[in-house]
């Protein structure tokens, strides 16, 4: 089994800040940096470095405005808006995550990949913990480079050859229900834009096999969103991508993360999948930034 962190040939150590791995499968801890002040190139660099190692780098003990947080999200390139929710009225690129005492259900609970119902998915989405509950919350990562790895030559060759469709509000998953209909019925806080997303495209096609623009590796490019392969039917498509769901967030590709006030979590989601635990009652409230992406090949 090929190593999770795979640290770029012929790297000096890291000068400026700490790397601390939590899994033998991707994340890692950032120790040094303080977000909440404008980072030297150098600070930057290796961060950076880090992410593109790691597949998901978190930081604790953070205090930022909002101001601050989406200065941070900028060094990185332009923000992707969410379709379909509504971001802060002062902060609108912010998108709150938030599950009150009462809430049924909490947002992000399925292995997913982040936008990839759009042409151009996120590239990377930030998650700053603003309140928590007692116990519980927790968010679980996956590497998809080394689900894709696990493969065999056979299916990797298959594989290689297809594409998925993936659809932002899949009906036909959630019993014909669009989001803003679910979120009523299963009791949630969290809110759909009024509007429609209108000439925003949320069914779209990616290689099933992605290839990073930066690292060059390959990984097995899956997730909730994805509702079927092109060129083949939903009832044709089931078996194989149900084997593939499960087999991306096998165990030890994966990693989970306790939250702190304070903590915030970066992922790569072109080499990674995430799942947010539903195991807490309310008192949940974070904010999230997404990173525009490019097109997958």
């Amino acid at each position: 089994m090929p190593e999770g962190h795979q640290p770029f040939d012929n790297q000096p150590p890291y000068q400026t800040i700490e790397v601390k791995p939590i899994a033998g499968a991707l994340g890692a801890e950032v120790l040094g940096p303080d977000l909440s002040k404008p980072l030297d190139e150098e600070t930057f660099s290796e961060i950076r470095r880090a992410w593109l190692e790691n597949n998901v780098i978190f930081f604790r003990g953070q205090d930022m405005t909002s101001d601050q947080y989406l200065a941070f999200a900028k060094r990185w390139g332009g923000i992707h808006l969410h379709p379909y929710m509504q971001g802060l009225p002062d902060n609108p690129e912010i998108f709150e995550i938030e599950k009150k005492e009462g809430d049924v259900r909490n947002f992000g609970n399925r292995w997913h990949s982040d936008q990839m119902f759009t042409a151009q998915p996120a590239m990377g989405t930030m998650l700053y913990a603003k309140e928590l509950p007692p116990v519980g919350g927790d968010t679980q990562f996956s590497n998809l480079y080394l689900a894709y790895d696990a493969l065999s030559d056979g299916m990797k060759e298959m594989l290689g050859r297809m594409k998925s469709v993936n659809n932002g509000d899949n009906k036909r998953r959630y019993g014909g229900l669009s989001r803003a209909e679910r979120y009523k019925a299963q009791g949630s806080s969290m809110q759909a834009k009024v509007k429609d997303p209108g000439d925003i495209q949320t069914i779209s096609e990616h290689p099933l096999i992605r290839t990073h623009p930066e690292t060059g590796r390959k990984a097995l490019y899956i997730g909730s969103h994805t509702e079927k392969f092109a060129g083949m039917t939903h009832e044709e498509s089931e078996p194989l991508l149900n084997f593939l769901m499960e087999h991306s967030h096998r165990p030890e590709f994966t990693c989970r993360f306790r939250w702190e006030v304070g903590s915030l979590a970066f992922w790569d989601n072109r080499c990674s999948q995430h799942y947010a635990i539903n195991d807490y009652s309310g008192g949940r409230r974070m904010h999230r930034i997404t990173i525009q992406g490019d097109t997958p090949y």
